[in-house]
């Protein structure tokens, strides 16, 4: 078995071409991240919304609950792709609840059929 030491790349040392695509890809990832943030942030007032209405039903807190924990679902794995690993201390700055983590992943409610 032999050992190889590790590669290391200076920027300059790249094809321009390759370079300009690893660009265009972060810039992509990120703008998806921030489209999929502000999809959560709606999906938590929804949820507070539902929480804080007196005739809001238990079903309807349900949808917006399982709404809210797929969207932290979704931004947890394109904060994963970014490279992006600590979610606590992201979570906690959003305030998203503990109900909506322990929800998240993708939204699994059963419409009714007519």
């Amino acid at each position: 078995m032999s050992v190889r030491p590790p590669q290391f790349t200076n920027a300059a040392d790249k094809d321009p071409l390759a370079a300009a695509l690893e660009q265009e890809i972060f810039s992509e990832k990120a703008s998806t991240l921030n489209r999929l943030i502000k999809k959560l942030e709606k999906a938590l007032v929804l949820l507070s919304e539902a929480d804080n209405a007196p005739d809001a039903t238990e079903d309807l807190r349900r949808e917006r609950l399982a709404q809210a924990g797929e969207a932290l679902w979704h931004v947890t794995i394109q904060r994963e792709l970014c490279g992006l690993r600590r979610h606590r201390e992201f979570n906690d700055h959003l305030n998203v609840p503990k109900s909506v983590r322990l929800s998240m992943g993708p939204a699994s409610i059963m419409k009714k059929r007519i």
